[in-house]
């Protein structure tokens, strides 16, 4: 994002952190595939914090529909 851009939308924010998480699936089977276990956990220690992170926004979403309601 540039200087200036609008914020990204709430909405948005669950399929990117969904597309982030899946991009690092293929990334980690790569580096595995080669052999780069070290590189591989790192990899899964970024995937548990991306699933912390997708949970926290559904929780949030489920919040923010109650408030609504």
């Amino acid at each position: 994002m540039a200087r200036g851009d609008p914020p990204f939308k709430f909405e948005n924010l669950l399929p990117y952190y969904n597309g982030a998480y899946y991009a690092s699936v293929a990334i980690k089977g790569r580096l595995a595939a080669t052999g780069q276990v070290e590189a591989a956990r790192e990899v899964t220690a970024y995937q548990e914090m991306v699933t912390e992170f997708r949970e926290a926004i559904r929780e949030t979403a489920k919040i923010r529909q109650a408030r609504n309601l």
